[in-house]
């Protein structure tokens, strides 16, 4: 049985399967050192973190500090251009108590430009992090850093840009190894798929790695294009794939 309470605009519910209770709800301040594991423990599975942070190993406190930090701006209510959804499921080893392991982080500032207009420019707590320090962590490969984030702002404006305001965006997608393949990645990205709905979106936009784009694909998200991104004179890369779901098929609703 499923149990849905609309939270404006976000949904809450639990749900049993196969006598285990998994519970999605608003992420809260108050998680963040929980969903910080759930990141430094999933994300060196993505080829990106290695290509951002291959010093991690060396330097585990910056990695630790700056992950966080990261993460107190996205579950910050002020900063309300971002909501971070999380799944909690049955630690396996044998308690009942449910914890943290799964995570989606999402773009919402449709919900601002709605409000202020469409030249309402999204908080970035990226740079925030850079302002306490960020910019010389030393688990960073720096020029990597920099190509990422630059890179992919380039490729959502072009891909995703003349789509205007109406569109939600997943920003990261994480779940704990030893809870994949129990659907919780797809249960967030079908919050997302039943927000654009609720709210007459257009579409959902993602920048997929190779670890997402199988997952997209399967939930019925088009291909846009590949983007590579790459510093000028390396010949290491990373290789990402612009996708997006669109709310309206053929001038009917998506199936969810």
């Amino acid at each position: 049985m499923v149990v849905v309470a609309q939270w404006e605009p976000q949904l809450f519910f639990k749900r049993s399967l196969l006598k285990r209770t998994v519970m999605i709800r608003l992420g809260l301040p108050s998680d963040v050192d929980a969903i910080t594991n759930v990141i430094i423990k999933t994300m060196p599975l993505d080829p990106q973190w290695d290509y951002r942070f291959p010093l991690r190993k060396e330097f585990p406190e910056d990695h630790y500090k700056y992950t966080r930090m990261l993460f107190e701006y996205f579950l910050d209510p002020s900063f309300d251009d971002w909501t971070v959804m999380v799944i909690e499921d049955v630690d396996p080893a044998g308690s009942e108590k449910l914890k943290i392991v799964s995570i989606g982080v999402w773009d919402v500032s449709y919900l601002n430009k709605r409000k202020d207009g469409p030249h309402h420019v999204p908080q970035d707590p990226n740079r925030e992090v850079d302002k306490r320090g960020g910019s010389t962590r030393r688990d960073a490969n720096q020029q990597h850093f920099d190509a990422f984030h630059n890179g992919q702002a380039k490729a959502y404006k072009k891909y995703f840009g003349d789509i205007g305001p109406e569109q939600l965006h997943l920003q990261i997608l994480a779940t704990l190894p030893d809870f994949q393949r129990r659907g919780h990645a797809t249960t967030l990205c079908r919050w997302g798929m039943d927000i654009i709905r609720r709210e007459s979106l257009k579409d959902i936009s993602v920048m997929a790695s190779p670890m997402g784009y199988h997952l997209y694909t399967r939930l019925g998200f088009d291909h846009l294009a590949t983007v590579i991104i790459q510093v000028l004179g390396e010949d290491e890369k990373l290789v990402l794939q612009a996708m997006k779901y669109a709310s309206i098929v053929d001038g009917k609703l998506a199936n969810l």
